[in-house]
């Protein structure tokens, strides 16, 4: 995906195949996991930035609601 990072880039492929495979959206801590993160705390930062970037969108206050734009 264009004007992505590369770090952006593997947060979207990953969301975007979790979703394909599960057809539900990974929770963050599966995402934490996925990726490879020891906390959660790079995860809320590239699913905000995704979300500001209009890649994703979320339902406000509930989980596992990430959506491909």
């Amino acid at each position: 995906k264009a004007g992505l990072t590369p770090q952006q880039k593997k947060m979207y492929n990953t969301i975007v195949k979790f979703i394909e495979a599960n057809r539900y959206s990974p929770s963050y801590e599966e995402l934490k996991q996925l990726l490879g993160y020891k906390s959660k705390s790079p995860i809320h930062g590239f699913i905000h930035q995704l979300k500001r970037r209009k890649w994703i969108a979320s339902q406000k206050g509930a989980s596992r609601s990430i959506i491909i734009l």
